[in-house]
Protein backbone atom coordinates (compact mmCIF):
# COMPACT_ATOMS: atom_id res chain seq x y z
CA UNK A 1 0.00 0.00 0.00
CA UNK A 2 1.54 3.41 -1.04
CA UNK A 3 0.44 6.49 1.23
CA UNK A 4 -2.94 7.63 0.67
CA UNK A 5 -2.02 11.56 0.76
CA UNK A 6 -1.43 13.01 -2.45
CA UNK A 7 -0.20 17.04 -1.27
CA UNK A 8 2.49 16.49 -3.41
CA UNK A 9 1.14 15.00 -6.81
CA UNK A 10 0.79 16.55 -9.67
CA UNK A 11 -2.72 15.37 -10.08
CA UNK A 12 -4.83 12.83 -8.78
CA UNK A 13 -7.05 10.59 -10.99
CA UNK A 14 -9.43 7.67 -9.81
CA UNK A 15 -9.79 4.61 -12.26
CA UNK A 16 -12.62 2.07 -11.78
CA UNK A 17 -14.51 3.58 -9.65
CA UNK A 18 -18.50 3.81 -8.34
CA UNK A 19 -20.89 6.07 -7.00
CA UNK A 20 -24.59 6.15 -6.54
CA UNK A 21 -25.42 10.11 -6.92
CA UNK A 22 -28.32 12.27 -8.25
CA UNK A 23 -28.03 12.38 -12.10
CA UNK A 24 -27.33 15.70 -13.98
CA UNK A 25 -28.67 16.89 -17.08
CA UNK A 26 -26.36 16.50 -19.75
CA UNK A 27 -26.60 20.04 -21.10
CA UNK A 28 -25.91 21.20 -17.45
CA UNK A 29 -22.49 20.23 -17.24
CA UNK A 30 -19.55 22.48 -18.97
CA UNK A 31 -18.32 20.53 -21.84
CA UNK A 32 -15.70 22.07 -24.40
CA UNK A 33 -16.43 20.00 -27.33
CA UNK A 34 -14.89 23.02 -29.45
CA UNK A 35 -11.78 23.20 -27.42
CA UNK A 36 -11.26 19.92 -27.48
CA UNK A 37 -12.16 18.79 -30.94
CA UNK A 38 -15.09 16.28 -29.64
CA UNK A 39 -16.71 13.60 -31.88
CA UNK A 40 -18.01 10.78 -30.87
CA UNK A 41 -16.92 8.79 -33.54
CA UNK A 42 -12.94 8.54 -31.08
CA UNK A 43 -15.06 6.34 -29.30
CA UNK A 44 -14.04 3.69 -31.38
CA UNK A 45 -15.20 0.32 -28.72
CA UNK A 46 -18.75 -0.19 -28.33
CA UNK A 47 -20.50 -1.90 -25.38
CA UNK A 48 -20.65 -4.95 -27.70
CA UNK A 49 -17.25 -4.78 -28.30
CA UNK A 50 -16.12 -4.77 -24.46
CA UNK A 51 -18.00 -8.30 -23.68
CA UNK A 52 -17.85 -10.11 -27.29
CA UNK A 53 -15.75 -13.02 -26.19
CA UNK A 54 -13.03 -14.71 -29.29
CA UNK A 55 -14.56 -16.55 -31.68
CA UNK A 56 -12.91 -19.70 -30.81
CA UNK A 57 -13.65 -19.06 -27.49
CA UNK A 58 -17.00 -18.87 -27.71
CA UNK A 59 -17.52 -21.94 -29.92
CA UNK A 60 -15.86 -24.08 -26.85
CA UNK A 61 -18.45 -22.72 -24.06
CA UNK A 62 -21.00 -23.41 -26.20
CA UNK A 63 -21.63 -26.88 -25.58
CA UNK A 64 -24.98 -28.11 -25.14
CA UNK A 65 -23.63 -30.74 -22.40
CA UNK A 66 -22.02 -28.07 -20.50
CA UNK A 67 -25.22 -25.38 -20.80
CA UNK A 68 -27.46 -28.18 -19.58
CA UNK A 69 -25.32 -28.85 -16.51
CA UNK A 70 -25.90 -27.52 -12.74
CA UNK A 71 -24.53 -24.58 -11.66
CA UNK A 72 -21.80 -26.19 -10.13
CA UNK A 73 -20.40 -27.84 -12.67
CA UNK A 74 -20.72 -24.82 -14.85
CA UNK A 75 -18.99 -23.20 -12.25
CA UNK A 76 -16.15 -25.70 -12.49
CA UNK A 77 -15.82 -25.51 -15.74
CA UNK A 78 -15.82 -21.22 -16.09
CA UNK A 79 -13.19 -21.56 -13.34
CA UNK A 80 -11.15 -23.77 -15.32
CA UNK A 81 -11.49 -21.63 -18.40
CA UNK A 82 -9.91 -18.75 -16.48
CA UNK A 83 -7.35 -20.01 -14.16
CA UNK A 84 -6.83 -23.60 -16.04
CA UNK A 85 -5.38 -26.56 -14.67
CA UNK A 86 -2.76 -25.35 -12.72
CA UNK A 87 -3.84 -21.93 -11.52
CA UNK A 88 -2.21 -19.68 -13.77
CA UNK A 89 -4.42 -19.59 -16.50
CA UNK A 90 -3.78 -15.19 -16.56
CA UNK A 91 -1.58 -12.60 -15.09
CA UNK A 92 -2.76 -9.79 -13.69
CA UNK A 93 -1.31 -6.71 -15.07
CA UNK A 94 -2.71 -3.23 -13.88
CA UNK A 95 -2.29 0.19 -15.60
CA UNK A 96 -4.36 -1.18 -18.97
CA UNK A 97 -8.18 -2.22 -19.28
CA UNK A 98 -8.66 -4.34 -22.31
CA UNK A 99 -11.77 -5.87 -24.07
CA UNK A 100 -12.92 -9.72 -23.63
CA UNK A 101 -11.23 -11.06 -26.28
CA UNK A 102 -7.63 -9.25 -26.17
CA UNK A 103 -8.11 -10.14 -22.49
CA UNK A 104 -8.72 -13.47 -23.80
CA UNK A 105 -5.84 -13.46 -26.39
CA UNK A 106 -2.85 -11.75 -24.00
CA UNK A 107 -3.65 -13.79 -20.87
CA UNK A 108 -3.55 -11.08 -18.80
CA UNK A 109 -5.44 -7.86 -17.73
CA UNK A 110 -6.23 -5.74 -14.86
CA UNK A 111 -9.44 -6.19 -12.67
CA UNK A 112 -11.80 -4.73 -15.03
CA UNK A 113 -10.65 -6.65 -17.93
CA UNK A 114 -10.20 -9.96 -15.89
CA UNK A 115 -13.55 -9.31 -14.60
CA UNK A 116 -15.01 -8.48 -18.05
CA UNK A 117 -14.36 -11.57 -19.30
CA UNK A 118 -15.34 -13.50 -16.54
CA UNK A 119 -18.37 -12.21 -16.95
CA UNK A 120 -18.88 -12.63 -20.66
CA UNK A 121 -17.95 -16.67 -20.03
CA UNK A 122 -20.43 -16.72 -17.73
CA UNK A 123 -22.88 -14.93 -19.71
CA UNK A 124 -22.36 -17.39 -22.78
CA UNK A 125 -22.42 -20.40 -20.41
CA UNK A 126 -26.20 -19.29 -19.35
CA UNK A 127 -24.99 -18.61 -15.84
CA UNK A 128 -25.88 -15.78 -13.77
CA UNK A 129 -23.30 -13.74 -12.77
CA UNK A 130 -22.90 -9.72 -10.71
CA UNK A 131 -20.41 -7.86 -11.73
CA UNK A 132 -19.71 -5.49 -8.40
CA UNK A 133 -17.67 -2.89 -7.35
CA UNK A 134 -15.66 -3.77 -3.68
CA UNK A 135 -14.28 -1.15 -1.23
CA UNK A 136 -10.23 -1.98 -0.75
CA UNK A 137 -7.10 -0.59 0.25
CA UNK A 138 -6.73 2.41 -2.63
CA UNK A 139 -3.74 1.54 -4.74
CA UNK A 140 -2.07 4.02 -6.05
CA UNK A 141 0.44 4.25 -9.24
CA UNK A 142 2.17 6.78 -11.38
CA UNK A 143 1.21 6.99 -14.87
CA UNK A 144 2.83 10.03 -17.36
CA UNK A 145 2.86 12.35 -14.26
CA UNK A 146 -0.63 11.62 -13.30
CA UNK A 147 -1.34 9.88 -9.93
CA UNK A 148 -3.72 7.37 -10.45
CA UNK A 149 -6.01 5.67 -7.70
CA UNK A 150 -7.20 2.29 -8.81
CA UNK A 151 -10.45 0.95 -7.06
CA UNK A 152 -11.62 -2.20 -7.45
CA UNK A 153 -14.16 -4.38 -8.98
CA UNK A 154 -14.84 -8.76 -9.54
CA UNK A 155 -17.53 -10.91 -9.88
CA UNK A 156 -20.48 -12.48 -7.79
CA UNK A 157 -21.87 -16.10 -8.04
CA UNK A 158 -24.70 -15.88 -5.52
CA UNK A 159 -25.88 -18.80 -3.88
CA UNK A 160 -23.89 -21.49 -5.61
CA UNK A 161 -24.68 -25.11 -4.45
CA UNK A 162 -23.33 -28.45 -5.74
CA UNK A 163 -20.33 -30.49 -5.89
CA UNK A 164 -18.30 -27.00 -5.80
CA UNK A 165 -19.03 -27.84 -2.35
CA UNK A 166 -18.40 -30.53 0.54
CA UNK A 167 -21.64 -28.58 2.56
CA UNK A 168 -24.95 -29.04 0.83
CA UNK A 169 -25.68 -25.58 1.31
CA UNK A 170 -25.15 -22.54 -0.75
CA UNK A 171 -22.44 -20.18 -0.90
CA UNK A 172 -21.74 -17.17 -2.39
CA UNK A 173 -18.52 -17.13 -4.45
CA UNK A 174 -16.50 -14.44 -5.47
CA UNK A 175 -14.08 -14.25 -7.84
CA UNK A 176 -11.13 -11.88 -7.57
CA UNK A 177 -8.40 -11.35 -9.77
CA UNK A 178 -6.02 -8.51 -7.41
CA UNK A 179 -2.94 -10.40 -5.94
CA UNK A 180 -2.22 -8.36 -2.73
CA UNK A 181 -6.09 -7.08 -2.10
CA UNK A 182 -8.45 -9.53 -3.06
CA UNK A 183 -12.01 -9.01 -1.46
CA UNK A 184 -13.97 -12.08 -1.44
CA UNK A 185 -17.40 -10.72 -0.17
CA UNK A 186 -20.76 -9.00 -2.01
CA UNK A 187 -19.89 -5.19 -2.70
CA UNK A 188 -22.18 -2.79 -4.93
CA UNK A 189 -23.92 -4.39 -8.03
CA UNK A 190 -22.19 -2.69 -11.13
CA UNK A 191 -24.80 -3.07 -14.00
CA UNK A 192 -22.96 -3.58 -18.07
CA UNK A 193 -23.62 0.25 -18.06
CA UNK A 194 -21.37 0.27 -15.22
CA UNK A 195 -18.73 -1.49 -16.32
CA UNK A 196 -18.58 0.42 -20.17
CA UNK A 197 -18.87 3.59 -18.17
CA UNK A 198 -15.62 2.28 -16.38
CA UNK A 199 -13.82 0.73 -19.19
CA UNK A 200 -14.12 4.45 -21.07
CA UNK A 201 -12.96 6.02 -18.15
CA UNK A 202 -9.52 4.30 -18.17
CA UNK A 203 -8.93 4.03 -21.61
CA UNK A 204 -9.32 8.54 -21.31
CA UNK A 205 -6.85 8.29 -17.86
CA UNK A 206 -4.28 6.47 -20.27
CA UNK A 207 -4.95 8.91 -23.01
CA UNK A 208 -5.03 11.78 -20.96
CA UNK A 209 -1.30 10.46 -19.63
CA UNK A 210 0.26 10.05 -23.27
CA UNK A 211 -1.24 13.84 -23.84
CA UNK A 212 -4.29 12.71 -26.45
CA UNK A 213 -6.87 15.46 -24.95
CA UNK A 214 -8.72 14.61 -27.98
CA UNK A 215 -8.83 11.16 -27.06
CA UNK A 216 -8.86 11.41 -23.45
CA UNK A 217 -12.02 14.30 -23.63
CA UNK A 218 -14.07 12.14 -26.10
CA UNK A 219 -13.71 9.14 -23.12
CA UNK A 220 -14.48 10.95 -20.56
CA UNK A 221 -18.14 12.16 -22.22
CA UNK A 222 -18.71 9.00 -23.04
CA UNK A 223 -17.95 7.43 -19.45
CA UNK A 224 -20.15 9.95 -17.97
CA UNK A 225 -23.17 9.88 -20.53
CA UNK A 226 -22.88 6.24 -20.10
CA UNK A 227 -23.38 6.27 -16.73
CA UNK A 228 -24.03 9.65 -14.75
CA UNK A 229 -24.28 8.63 -11.19
CA UNK A 230 -20.42 7.75 -11.75
CA UNK A 231 -18.10 9.97 -10.05
CA UNK A 232 -14.56 9.33 -10.91
CA UNK A 233 -14.91 11.04 -14.39
CA UNK A 234 -16.26 14.34 -13.75
CA UNK A 235 -13.30 14.69 -11.26
CA UNK A 236 -10.63 13.07 -13.50
CA UNK A 237 -12.18 15.96 -17.00
CA UNK A 238 -11.84 18.23 -14.50
CA UNK A 239 -8.45 17.20 -13.98
CA UNK A 240 -8.44 17.50 -18.16
CA UNK A 241 -9.68 21.52 -17.83
CA UNK A 242 -7.09 21.98 -15.34
CA UNK A 243 -4.11 21.02 -17.79
CA UNK A 244 -5.81 22.67 -21.04
CA UNK A 245 -6.35 26.19 -18.35
CA UNK A 246 -10.17 26.07 -18.06
CA UNK A 247 -10.27 26.34 -14.31
CA UNK A 248 -13.65 27.84 -13.67
CA UNK A 249 -15.01 24.63 -15.43
CA UNK A 250 -12.79 22.75 -13.59
CA UNK A 251 -14.27 23.92 -10.70
CA UNK A 252 -17.72 23.06 -11.92
CA UNK A 253 -17.11 20.04 -12.19
CA UNK A 254 -15.04 19.07 -9.39
CA UNK A 255 -18.28 20.99 -7.21
CA UNK A 256 -20.34 18.51 -8.77
CA UNK A 257 -18.09 15.82 -7.87
CA UNK A 258 -17.50 16.79 -4.49
CA UNK A 259 -21.46 16.37 -4.09
CA UNK A 260 -21.46 12.57 -5.19
CA UNK A 261 -21.82 10.35 -2.52
CA UNK A 262 -18.82 8.66 -3.84
CA UNK A 263 -16.21 6.70 -2.57
CA UNK A 264 -11.96 8.53 -1.70
CA UNK A 265 -10.87 11.94 -1.63
CA UNK A 266 -9.44 12.55 -4.89
CA UNK A 267 -12.21 15.50 -5.94
CA UNK A 268 -11.87 16.85 -2.71
CA UNK A 269 -8.26 16.73 -3.14
CA UNK A 270 -8.17 18.46 -6.51
CA UNK A 271 -10.85 21.06 -5.22
CA UNK A 272 -8.33 22.09 -2.33
CA UNK A 273 -5.25 21.98 -4.74
CA UNK A 274 -7.39 24.71 -7.31
CA UNK A 275 -8.31 26.86 -4.18
CA UNK A 276 -4.30 26.82 -2.62
CA UNK A 277 -3.09 27.62 -6.76
CA UNK A 278 -5.92 30.36 -7.09
CA UNK A 279 -5.15 31.66 -3.49
CA UNK A 280 -8.54 31.19 -2.50
CA UNK A 281 -7.16 30.85 1.28
CA UNK A 282 -10.56 30.70 3.12
CA UNK A 283 -12.05 28.13 0.90
CA UNK A 284 -9.30 25.96 0.76
CA UNK A 285 -9.28 25.84 4.73
CA UNK A 286 -12.36 24.74 4.26
CA UNK A 287 -12.35 21.50 1.92
CA UNK A 288 -8.83 20.98 4.40
CA UNK A 289 -11.15 20.58 7.42
CA UNK A 290 -13.51 18.35 5.44
CA UNK A 291 -10.40 16.45 4.10
CA UNK A 292 -9.51 16.25 8.14
CA UNK A 293 -12.88 14.83 9.32
CA UNK A 294 -12.62 11.84 6.57
CA UNK A 295 -9.50 11.31 7.31
CA UNK A 296 -10.22 10.32 11.34
CA UNK A 297 -12.44 7.31 10.17
CA UNK A 298 -10.66 6.08 7.16
CA UNK A 299 -8.81 3.21 7.89
CA UNK A 300 -6.45 4.13 4.12
CA UNK A 301 -5.44 6.89 5.85
CA UNK A 302 -4.08 5.37 8.96
CA UNK A 303 -2.74 2.36 7.17
CA UNK A 304 -0.76 4.51 5.30
CA UNK A 305 0.27 6.80 7.88
CA UNK A 306 1.22 3.83 9.71
CA UNK A 307 3.66 2.80 6.04
CA UNK A 308 5.00 6.09 6.40
CA UNK A 309 6.19 5.63 10.02
CA UNK A 310 7.71 2.55 9.11
CA UNK A 311 9.57 3.92 6.42
CA UNK A 312 10.93 6.74 8.94
CA UNK A 313 12.08 3.94 11.23
CA UNK A 314 9.61 4.62 13.86
CA UNK A 315 7.50 1.43 14.34
CA UNK A 316 6.41 2.38 17.50
CA UNK A 317 4.17 5.03 15.81
CA UNK A 318 3.56 2.88 13.22
CA UNK A 319 1.65 0.60 15.80
CA UNK A 320 -0.30 3.30 16.80
CA UNK A 321 -1.54 4.56 13.40
CA UNK A 322 -2.26 0.69 12.23
CA UNK A 323 -4.33 0.25 15.90
CA UNK A 324 -6.30 3.30 14.77
CA UNK A 325 -7.02 1.27 11.49
CA UNK A 326 -7.48 -1.55 12.92
CA UNK A 327 -10.18 -0.63 15.67
CA UNK A 328 -11.98 1.23 12.50
CA UNK A 329 -11.52 -2.09 9.77
CA UNK A 330 -10.89 -5.07 12.20
CA UNK A 331 -11.72 -7.23 9.33
CA UNK A 332 -8.81 -5.82 7.19
CA UNK A 333 -5.91 -8.55 7.00
CA UNK A 334 -3.56 -6.20 5.14
CA UNK A 335 -3.67 -4.13 8.67
CA UNK A 336 -2.87 -7.37 10.72
CA UNK A 337 -0.06 -7.77 8.65
CA UNK A 338 1.49 -4.33 9.09
CA UNK A 339 1.00 -4.69 12.47
CA UNK A 340 2.74 -7.88 13.05
CA UNK A 341 6.23 -6.11 11.16
CA UNK A 342 5.54 -2.78 13.73
CA UNK A 343 5.03 -4.86 16.54
CA UNK A 344 8.43 -7.07 15.50
CA UNK A 345 10.43 -3.61 14.87
CA UNK A 346 9.33 -2.45 17.98
CA UNK A 347 10.55 -5.48 19.60
CA UNK A 348 7.20 -6.79 20.78
CA UNK A 349 7.02 -10.67 19.60
CA UNK A 350 4.01 -11.46 21.94
CA UNK A 351 1.63 -8.77 20.09
CA UNK A 352 3.76 -9.81 16.66
CA UNK A 353 2.33 -13.72 17.24
CA UNK A 354 -1.52 -12.16 18.29
CA UNK A 355 -1.59 -10.65 14.46
CA UNK A 356 -0.02 -14.07 13.06
CA UNK A 357 -3.45 -15.30 14.68
CA UNK A 358 -5.58 -13.06 14.25
CA UNK A 359 -4.73 -13.33 10.20
CA UNK A 360 -4.35 -17.05 10.71
CA UNK A 361 -8.46 -16.39 11.71
CA UNK A 362 -8.91 -14.90 8.95
CA UNK A 363 -8.06 -17.14 6.30
CA UNK A 364 -4.94 -16.25 5.19
CA UNK A 365 -3.09 -19.05 3.22
CA UNK A 366 -0.30 -20.93 4.59
CA UNK A 367 2.39 -20.01 2.22
CA UNK A 368 2.07 -16.25 2.89
CA UNK A 369 1.70 -16.71 6.70
CA UNK A 370 5.22 -18.96 6.41
CA UNK A 371 6.75 -16.06 3.97
CA UNK A 372 5.76 -13.55 7.11
CA UNK A 373 6.70 -15.46 9.80
CA UNK A 374 10.40 -15.67 8.06
CA UNK A 375 10.35 -11.92 7.81
CA UNK A 376 9.38 -11.36 11.82
CA UNK A 377 12.01 -13.94 12.80
CA UNK A 378 14.70 -11.81 10.98
CA UNK A 379 13.65 -9.09 12.38
CA UNK A 380 13.36 -10.55 15.47
CA UNK A 381 17.11 -11.00 15.38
Amino acid sequence: MLNRALSTALVAIVLSGCASAPVPVASSLPWLDRDFDYQPTLVSVTPEDLFRLDPELARRLADPATLGAPMGQRLKRLLGTIFGTDGRGFAYRSGHSTVAAETWSTRSGDCLSLTVLTYSVSRAMGMSAQMQEVQTPAIFGRVGGLDIVNQHVNVLFAHVRGDLFVESESHDVVIDFEPDFRAPRRGTPLQEAGIVARYYNNVAVENMAKGNNALAYAYFKAAILKDPGYVSPYGNLAVLYRRSGHEAQAEHLLKYAVSLDGPGEVALHELHRLYVDQGRVAEARDVDRRLEARRESDPYHWMGLGLKHLAANEPRRAVDALKHAAEIAPGFAEVHRYLAVAYARSGDSRHANEELAALTGMGTPANKLAMLRRKLDQLAQ
